[in-house]
């Protein structure tokens, strides 16, 4: 009987040592990366009375690098790489590098729900920006590319300017499409430009080919020297594929002006 309660006691102790080996030996596994913070609040509100949602990741930051998409309703393809980059920081906050990011999917949603370049006044919000290259001369009513009778005359352009001076921020991309992509900069961003094109392969231009009055690159860019870039993809990419190719792109622009 003592024999048997001897090797019952040595038979336990083997088992709890052989439990706690067990435990200490099983791999440990990393915690999953936090998702940033996602503060999202209406900057204002189209012609149609659709709100623009400015999403700011990490909640309110200043000097972030802003990164815009739809102020050309018909370039839809600029809204999904803004709403990709939108989802792939908020998923992967370490890409950020400490450095803030704001973005605007869609500038113009009433032009985006009737895929038309201008908003439902029919004028080009990407013309109506009071930059001092601004002129009522320089672009007929009936052109697509028409500015308005009245520069900042738009909801869209009033609510993008009234952002843009709160936040002042570090970097500005614009996210069109046209036949020949490039990464156009205004202001002092041509090392910005030319880092991105090392990743997209689109030429770092300081013109996209002919004069825009008006534009966001003028009163933003050269007019108050922001650094900015108005990225144009290829026209026919489609949207997935867009936001591959210009990924890496955007990422090293946001590293660029940390």
């Amino acid at each position: 009987m003592r024999r048997l309660l001897i090797l019952s006691l040595l038979m336990g102790g083997c088992a709890a040592s052989e439990t706690h080996r067990s435990e200490s030996a099983a791999p440990v596994s990393a915690p999953a990366p936090m998702a940033v913070p996602n503060h999202t609040t209406t900057i204002g509100y189209s012609v149609q009375r659709r709100p623009i949602e400015l999403h700011q990741l990490g909640g309110d930051v200043t000097r972030p690098v802003l990164i815009m998409g739809a102020i050309h309703g018909d370039e839809q393809t600029s809204a999904a790489v803004a709403s990709g980059m939108l989802d792939y920081l908020t998923k992967h906050p370490e890409s950020m590098r400490d450095t803030p990011v704001a973005i605007i999917t869609m500038a113009n949603p009433d032009g985006y729900a009737a895929v038309t370049r201008v908003n439902a006044n029919h004028i080009d919000l990407n013309r109506n920006f009071p930059a001092t290259n601004w002129s009522s001369r320089s672009a007929g009513r009936a052109r697509r590319n028409f500015g308005g009778a009245a520069s900042a005359s738009e909801p869209e352009t009033l609510a993008l300017m009234q952002t843009i001076e709160r936040l002042q921020p570090r970097l500005i991309i614009s996210i069109h499409s046209m036949e020949k992509p490039c990464n156009n900069y205004d202001g002092p961003a041509q090392a910005v430009a030319e880092t991105m094109a090392r990743h997209n392969g689109y030429p770092a231009t300081p013109t996209i080919g002919y004069p825009t009055p008006g534009s966001l690159g003028s009163w933003a860019g050269i007019d108050r020297q922001i650094p900015m870039i108005t990225l144009e993809l290829p026209r026919r990419l489609p949207g997935d594929q867009a936001w591959q190719n210009n990924r890496d792109a955007i990422l090293a622009a946001i590293a660029i002006v940390r």
